[in-house]
């Protein structure tokens, strides 16, 4: 073994990334039915409580690149589930009926992912985990 493979156990990059890829496949098998991915769920979900919210907006709430949300946005208004309206230079982004239909549907599979994890880490240290990311995304 060389000395890089002894410093992977204990290196934040590689192991963050591991847990990403796990959780991510965690979120795909959650959100299969919904027709939509976790991270466009999460757009859902902030347009829901935040209606007519701004790209830039969402942007910052997420922590997505502007681009980002852009497509996420763009996606969502081809499956009819949001609509943008436009005032001026500013756009502002609605859910469409379609998109509050799937409210009840959406928040079911956050809550099944929420429990999915909680299962196989232990409440407490999901929490725990999930605090600590927040507090370290912070910092960085």
């Amino acid at each position: 073994m060389t000395n890089i493979q002894h410093l992977l156990p204990s290196c934040l990059y590689f192991n963050a990334n591991v847990f990403s890829r796990q959780l991510n496949r965690l979120a795909d098998q959650a959100f299969k039915d919904t027709g939509i991915s976790a991270s466009h769920a999460s757009v859902m979900l902030m347009v829901y409580d935040n209606p007519g919210i701004s790209p830039k907006d969402l942007s910052n709430a997420l922590s997505l690149s502007p681009s980002t949300i852009t497509r996420f946005v763009d996606a969502l208004i081809k499956k009819k589930m949001l609509k943008r309206k436009t005032h001026g230079k500013s756009a502002f982004i609605y859910t469409t009926p379609l998109g509050l239909q799937k409210k009840k549907e959406i928040s079911q599979a956050w809550l099944m992912l929420h429990e999915n994890y909680c299962s196989l880490l232990g409440n407490d240290s999901a929490h725990r985990l999930a605090h600590q990311i927040s507090l370290a995304n912070e910092k960085l």
